[in-house]
């Protein structure tokens, strides 16, 4: 055993549970390999010392339990070797990273890219820019959530929410699996800042300085409704000669 191996060990996480009055994280498993050895599982490996319902220690507000062994893959950590057995101190787990890259894609995390993740795949994203925002690269944040998986763990669907300041492309968009979406955005196509919002090419809604263009094949307005530039003074709809009269329609006279 080496110098190192005499305060550090690689362990694999069997289980875990919630524990105490403050329903603590705990982590049972066992030791397996020398330091130097990556820690993955295989046939030749034996359970070695034992981790008994330990807590684990990591980055301040992140809180988790990992899922228990599956398809030959498990959470591991390495753990310091202190008196009552092996404290786990730092994780990973290879199910999370192949959520990320569905059906083998292998592409996430990209260079200078940080996430915080789940075995869902769903992951919270701060990638950088691809050039300067000012002075220096800045990040585009994802929130991303797939679902609806194909027989190669592919999604077929996910929500997102995602900020962008790209110059030209600056915005914050929520959008549904379906399809529909909410944009603010620097241009909302009239050359200013706005809110776009859209359930799909034929009705939409669009937002911004000193207009408001709304597309669909129905508009029902229900109430007392005034139009006009002088809406505050208008006068009820009188008939026309192609119209009945309608008291809850007020026509600006200018």
């Amino acid at each position: 055993m080496s110098a190192i191996d005499q305060v550090v060990a690689f362990v694999r996480v069997l289980s875990s549970e919630l524990l105490g009055t403050h329903f603590e994280p705990v982590y049972s498993g066992a030791s397996i390999g020398d330091f130097g050895d990556d820690g993955s599982p295989d046939d030749s490996d034996e359970l070695g010392e034992a981790m008994r319902r330990q807590p684990g220690y990591g980055a301040l507000g992140i809180v988790g339990r990992p899922l228990a062994p599956s398809g030959g893959i498990l959470a591991e950590a390495i753990a310091l070797r202190v008196d009552d057995g092996l404290q786990p101190l730092a994780w990973r787990d290879l199910r999370i990273n192949r959520a990320l890259n569905p059906g083998g894609s292998g592409g996430t995390p990209a260079e200078g890219q940080l996430l915080f993740a789940g075995y869902g795949g769903a992951f919270l994203s701060h990638a950088l820019t691809a050039d300067d925002v000012g002075s220096a690269r800045a990040n585009i944040s994802t929130w991303y959530v797939p679902f609806d998986f194909d027989g190669d763990r592919v999604p077929q669907k996910a929500h997102v929410i995602s900020m962008d300041p790209t110059p030209g492309n600056s915005s914050i968009s929520l959008v549904h699996a379906d399809g529909v979406r909410i944009d603010l955005t620097e241009d909302a196509g009239t050359g200013s800042p706005g809110l776009v919002a859209s359930i799909d090419g034929a009705t939409f809604l669009r937002f911004s300085a000193g207009e408001l263009s709304i597309q669909a094949e129905k508009i029902l307005l229900k109430g007392n409704c005034y139009v006009g530039r002088n809406a505050e003074a208008g006068l009820p709809l009188l008939a026309g000669p192609a119209s009945p009269p309608c008291p809850s329609l007020f026509v600006s006279p200018t």
